[in-house]
């Protein structure tokens, strides 16, 4: 792994200062690190990025995943035939059939099952049955991404702007002063 912004030259040990090739930590608290020698596919950790998103982007990306697991499946239920379902009514357009597949799929997905549609035959409630299996490990997955965002630990800590060199013990230290943001007792313990 390599600092960006670094030279070659430059083991990040030096004694001169203006050799520095960059933070190592970001602002945004990103690491400055760049991955050589990696797969792309091997970078990326799935659940850190869904971790890290927007709550938006995440929501979207959760809506957007839900949408198109239905789309697919009142395709493959539209597929198979439509007078596989019982229930739907047969008389309607191409796309009202579609439309009744769709919301069955949602019900199979969810696992709510009105009961108003139900699969007959073998390929139909194969496939409800992979329909439902997946719906649950999905909601399973997203309950735990839901979770780990909810419980990641975040520091609501403001810095001074001035900071202080003054003498420390036997020695002189960096002082500086901080405070939570939240309605909280900020205890520090020093070690000697």
């Amino acid at each position: 792994m390599i600092l960006k912004g670094e030279s070659q030259q430059n083991t990040g040990f030096g004694t001169n200062a203006n050799n520095y090739g960059g933070r190592f930590i970001n602002k945004n608290g990103a690491a400055n690190v760049e991955k050589r020698g990696m797969h792309f596919l091997n970078c990326i950790s799935w659940y850190h990025t869904l971790i890290d998103l927007p709550r938006w982007k995440f929501m979207l990306i959760l809506l957007l995943f839900y949408v198109a697991m239905n789309f697919v499946f009142a395709t493959l239920y539209y597929a198979i035939g439509i007078e596989n379902l019982n229930g739907i009514d047969a008389s309607g357009s191409n796309w009202a059939q579609f439309g009744q597949a769709y919301f069955f799929s949602a019900q199979t997905f969810t696992t709510v099952g009105y009961g108003h549609i139900s699969p007959s035959g073998f390929f139909t409630s194969l496939l409800a049955a992979v329909e439902a299996l997946i719906g649950l490990l999905s909601f399973a997955i997203a309950t735990g991404l839901f979770f780990g965002r909810f419980s990641k630990p975040t520091a609501f800590l403001k810095f001074s702007h001035n900071a202080l060199i003054a003498p420390y013990g036997e020695t002189r230290g960096l002082m500086i002063r901080i405070t939570p943001f939240k309605n909280t007792i900020l205890q520090m313990q020093l070690l000697k």
